[in-house]
Formats: structure tokens, C-alpha cells, sequence
């Protein structure tokens, strides 16, 4: 890493980014962040057991490795790793549904994957999993990688490290506007990921196309999800079609993407030559997505959580659901949809306009965002509804009732705005 040691020698077996993530025989790679630099936390992650730290600024420790560029310095250990990787590396990009996806093709994969967790979806996050579990990663022929892309110079940072082989697409759209500039920034800057993979897979859009990709999620395709109902304890029940072959299937969650995303992921392993009564579709009940599509009962009330983040791509998905699913009593808490930048007054008015065609009852709208989506809502016709804004969650906590006769609440709204606060202490789901 063209590093100058400063101090003794010191070994480490593992590395993180974080300096409470540090134990003994971690590496502490201390980053600049977007309010500090992580070398304040030096004595912090050594104390919790760290041998020593790579940064690029002068920290208060007794070993450390001094680089140029501490974010460069970890994108040549990624480089490190991939040149000892024999296998083949599948990405997912889009702009929501990225986990999900990512999921569902680790879950039916029918040979050993080594895959990213969770939505850690950064170059810092992939290198520091890859290089903790180094040996199992290796070893793995398929790796399968959620690619986030917040800034338009992620998408070369990630081809500088990784080489992808076949690359799934889920909705392109709005996302991360606020350093994207635009969705069509957004949409190239997902593209120029995509169109580097041999293979392409893409979820059908009505706006926006992928070169040279097998096209899956509508009838005209080869792999498509047909849906027949959705069920009241969260299933959805359908058959899925894939390249001639028919499979019925009992999917554990809601969601017409997520069910189309099914058949992308079926769509990718038939490909590699697998036929789908290969596929180990019993472990699609083991998938569970901390804040998405989470289900759980209080009472006679069934909570729809799914707020883990939220842009106008997964809100659009997301009210569609809640329309379709069988309970006629519905309400809904919508959080703002944050990162937006200078579009986020005109997505938050759209939002009125979905909301309108819900077929809700009860609406409680949390945040400063969503101030646009109320004002609009006095001059969009459609369905009648109960309606209240509160500035945060705290003030909505001390407020907020759930009408006795509602059947179905979902929450949706972006992380930072913790909708999970308003039902911590009447749902089962842990938070």
C-alpha cells in the first residue's frame, strides 16, 4: 500500500473500519468521513484491542501504518483479493430492491456462494468483509455483491476493484440525488457498473433500457413471476415462468417487485445451467431482511414494516402493495425520503399522489419533507383519508394512536427518520 511504518511491528488478522468493531488483532483503518476523520477514534480502537491502524493522517497511537490515501490504500487490498479469486463475482445494481435481489439469488443459488450482508454495499464495507473472511470467500465459485452507488465516482472505484461477470438490475430510477445531480446521472452511473459483466439481467422498465440484458419481470419475458394473489399472513402465491420451465411457488413476503426479482434470480442461475427444481427454493423461508417487508401481529392489527430506507422508486412499490393486499381497513406512517437534494420537494408532492390511490384510511406523515406531500394532498382528488403531520418521530411517539379499527399498518419512510421507535413497544419485531 506504499505505506511508512511508524512505531514496532504488529500482526493482525482482520481489519474493520470502525473503531468499535475492533477486538484484539484488528487493523483499524481509520477514514475521513463527511464530519470527521476516523484517526479521532485511534485511542478508542485501541483500547477495545486494535494491534494498530492504517491512516493517512498522524494519529494518536504508538504503531501505525502512515498512507497517502487511506480510501485508495483500502481499494489495493480489494485489488489484492479479486487477483487471488478464481470464481465468477455477480453484482446487483439499482436503485432499490438491491438487498432483496442480492437475497434471493444467495438463497437459490445451488452451489456454495460467498455473498456481501446485509445492504453493505460500499467499497469499504466489501473489501473489509472480503478480507475478514478471506479464506471462505475465496474458495466460494460464486461471489454475489450488492453494489451501492451514492456518487458518481463509485462506479469507477468499483470496476478499479472488482471484475463482474454477470450483473442484476432491479428498478433504475431516483436515487441519491442529492450527489447523483439527476436520475439520468444515476441511471448512467449504474449502467457503467452493469454494462462492464459479461451477462446482464434487468428488471423490465418503462423508461429506462439495459444493452444486451435477458429482460425478466413482465409477460413478453423469459422469466417472469405470475402473480395470483397475496395472502393475508404475507405470502404471495403465484407460478413462476422461466425459459419454458413452470414452477408454483409460495413466496414468504408482499411485493410484486420483489416477486419479479424471483424470476431474475431464477433467471441468472438457469443460465449458468441449473433448471429450477435445482434450486433450493426451501431457503427463501430462512431470508429475513432486518426493516424489510418485515411482518408481525399485534393483536388483531398485522404491522407492515419496511422501513429500513426509502426513495420514490421503493415507495411506488411499496403503496402498491399495501393497495392490493386483502384487508379493507389500512393506515399507513410515512417517513420523508431523504437524499433527494434540490428534487426532493417535487418527489414528496408525487408521493401525495400515490397516496391518493392507495385506498387507505389513515395516514400519518413524520418529518419535514413530507410537509410538501401534505400540502399537495388538499389538491389531489381521490380516496378520502384521515390524515396528521408531525414534525419527528419523538413528537409523533407522544401522539400516536392506531385507530382501533385498522387491520393493516405499514411503515415506510428513510432510516434516519426511525419510524421502528412508533411500534418498538406494541410489535414483536426486534429491533
Amino acid at each position: 500500500m506504499n505505506g511508512q511504518l511508524v512505531g514496532d511491528d504488529f500482526e493482525f488478522d482482520h481489519v474493520a473500519f470502525s473503531s468499535n468493531d475492533c477486538n484484539p488483532g484488528t487493523l483499524f483503518i481509520a477514514l475521513p468521513g463527511s464530519k470527521t476523520h476516523g484517526a479521532k477514534f485511534a485511542t478508542q480502537a485501541m483500547q477495545n484491542g486494535a494491534s494498530g491502524l492504517l491512516t493517512d493522517v498522524e494519529p494518536e497511537a504508538s504503531n501505525y501504518v502512515l498512507v497517502t490515501d487511506a480510501f485508495e490504500a483500502v481499494k489495493k487490498l480489494g485489488e489484492t483479493l479479486v487477483r487471488s479469486y478464481s470464481g465468477k463475482i455477480v453484482v446487483v445494481l439499482g436503485a432499490s430492491g438491491k438487498t432483496t435481489l442480492k437475497e434471493l439469488a444467495r438463497s437459490l443459488a445451488p452451489v456454495r456462494v460467498w455473498s456481501s450482508y446485509g445492504n453493505r454495499n460500499t467499497i469499504i464495507s466489501l473489501v473489509t468483509d472480503l478480507f475478514n473472511e478471506r479464506e471462505s470467500a475465496l474458495n466460494a465459485p460464486y461471489w454475489i455483491l450488492e453494489f451501492g452507488i451514492h456518487d458518481k465516482k463509485d462506479a469507477d472505484d468499483f470496476l478499479q476493484v472488482f471484475n463482474p461477470y454477470a450483473a442484476l438490475f432491479t428498478s433504475l430510477g431516483a436515487e441519491h440525488l442529492e450527489f447523483l445531480e439527476n436520475v439520468d446521472v444515476a441511471v448512467r452511473t449504474n449502467l457503467k457498473v452493469g454494462m462492464a459483466a459479461t451477462k446482464r439481467f434487468a428488471l423490465v422498465s418503462d423508461e429506462y433500457s439495459v444493452e444486451d440484458a435477458v429482460l425478466f419481470g413482465s409477460p413478453q419475458t423469459n422469466a417472469w413471476f405470475d402473480i395470483s394473489s397475496f395472502t393475508c399472513d404475507g405470502c404471495t402465491l403465484g407460478k413462476l415462468m422461466c425459459h419454458g420451465e413452470e414452477k408454483d411457488v409460495v413466496l414468504p413476503f408482499w411485493g410484486k417487485r420483489s416477486a419479479q426479482s424471483v424470476a431474475g434470480a431464477a433467471a441468472f442461475w438457469v443460465s449458468e445451467g441449473f433448471g429450477l427444481d435445482e434450486l433450493p427454493w426451501e431457503n427463501l423461508d430462512t431470508i429475513n431482511i432486518w426493516g424489510r417487508q418485515q411482518l408481525t401481529r399485534w393483536g388483531d392489527l398485522l404491522i407492515f414494516f419496511d422501513a429500513y430506507n426509502a426513495n420514490p422508486e421503493s415507495m411506488k412499490e411499496f403503496l402498491e402493495v399495501v393497495s392490493e393486499v386483502p384487508y379493507d381497513k389500512k393506515g399507513l406512517v410515512i417517513g420523508d425520503m431523504l437524499e433527494l437534494g434540490e428534487y426532493s420537494h417535487y418527489w414528496h408532492r408525487k408521493l401525495a399522489h400515490w397516496l391518493k390511490k392507495s385506498g387507505i384510511q389513515y395516514l400519518i406523515l413524520v418529518g419535514n419533507e413530507v410537509k410538501y406531500t401534505l400540502r399537495e394532498l388538499e389538491k389531489v382528488d381521490g380516496h378520502a383519508m384521515y390524515v396528521e403531520w408531525y414534525r419527528d418521530v419523538e413528537t409523533a411517539r407522544s401522539f400516536f394512536m392506531i385507530p382501533e379499527d385498522i387491520e393493516l399498518l405499514g411503515l415506510k419512510g428513510s432510516r434516519r427518520i426511525a419510524l421502528e421507535k412508533l411500534i418498538q413497544e406494541v410489535s414483536e419485531v426486534e429491533f
